[in-house]
């Protein structure tokens, strides 16, 4: 879905297509990323809350999800970056040495080589906040109550302060881990009666959200990553809305398969696999894409709309290679075995 959004942005530009290439269709692909925090929660609440007031489980749990995040990451970065330094034909973002540092350890700033790398910094926020959870039960949790009070207390004391590590701390989006967090506790303590009514629900609400995103209701341009400033209210209606929608799909998915009641069919399993690595690399895929349009001018034989429909098909097509080649052996190689549980999730890689 995020690729889908970047691609009528990244496409569409001037020196591209001129115009998006599927016009106002898939902006709401922004609200992958608000699944992918509700799913962050909700996994880490699978596979984690049983270590919670157990410091000795802290060194386990934090090799799984630095291991998660960084080895793919600096695999993409490394490749972009020399590429980047020849061509200029992705970003030119490097004049700072500090800068380039924050890059390489994911610290939160304005401008990152690889765009999307700033949820990234959001998705460690919470692993940090979950860890103060594990070394202490009592204090992971009045610091997980601390956390929700400033996020609720910043739009209304502070809106227009724009302070990095205060609009990471603050960014509403950031309640999607917690919903997430509650939802996976939930369903290891119980069993959802209805969970194909769930799960319509959760698609009714997304759709409604997304169509309103269409329409641009929720959303302007004018948006920066962290900092809303005069846009808070959309945000947070959005991150409401795609969050409550993310918390009713993927419980009710999960409890539909628990029960045995559907499975997922094996490419999305591959594909949930790679989407990581999808994620990361769309952006500057999509840009040399673009780039090579522009040489080869392949809009004179084809409509706008089929070309940007290929293109994204070739860069799915490429992460899963990658993802099967390289990611996944890589992180064989790195990452810890999971723990035994009574919960693990199986489609998408924790």
């Amino acid at each position: 879905m995020v690729m889908l959004s970047h691609c009528g942005h990244t496409l569409g530009a001037p020196q591209n297509f001129g115009a998006p290439p599927f016009g106002l269709l898939f902006q709401f692909g922004r609200a992958g990323a608000d699944i992918f925090f509700v799913l962050s929660g909700f996994l880490i609440s699978l596979i984690h809350w049983r270590d919670i007031g157990r410091p000795e489980q802290l060194t386990h749990y934090l090799t799984r999800r630095v291991t998660r995040i960084y080895p793919t990451y600096w695999m993409v970065l490394l490749a972009i970056v020399p590429i980047d330094l020849i061509t200029r034909t992705f970003y030119d973002r490097y004049g700072d040495p500090w800068a380039v540092v924050k890059n390489i350890l994911l610290l939160p700033q304005n401008d990152q080589v690889i765009d999307v790398s700033w949820s990234l910094c959001n998705e460690l926020l919470f692993y940090v906040v979950f860890a103060l959870l594990i070394l202490s039960r009592r204090a992971g949790f009045l610091a997980l109550g601390a956390w929700t009070l400033v996020m609720i207390v910043r739009p209304i004391m502070a809106p227009y302060d724009d302070v990095v590590w205060l609009n990471l701390l603050t960014y509403p989006m950031n309640f999607e881990f917690l919903a997430g967090l509650a939802a996976g506790w939930l369903l290891q303590r119980r069993e959802f009666r209805r969970p194909g009514m769930m799960l319509a629900l959760g698609f009714a609400i997304f759709s409604a959200f997304a169509v309103a995103e269409d329409l641009r209701l929720l959303w302007s341009n004018e948006f920066h990553p962290w900092f809303p400033a005069e846009y808070w209210r959309p945000v947070i209606l959005r991150s409401l809305g795609y969050g409550l929608a993310g918390v009713l799909i993927i419980a009710g998915l999960t409890s539909l398969e628990k029960r045995r009641s559907v499975r997922l069919p094996r490419v999305l399993t591959v594909l949930g696999g790679a989407s990581y690595l999808l994620y990361l690399i769309h952006v500057p895929a999509l840009v040399a894409l673009g780039a090579s349009e522009r040489r080869l001018h392949l809009l004179r034989y084809l409509p706008p709309w089929l070309l940007a429909a290929l293109f994204v098909l070739l860069v799915i097509a490429g992460a899963v290679g990658l993802h099967l080649a390289i990611e996944k052996p890589l992180l064989r190689a790195v990452r810890p075995a999971k723990a035994a549980g009574p919960m693990q999730p199986s489609p998408v890689q924790a």
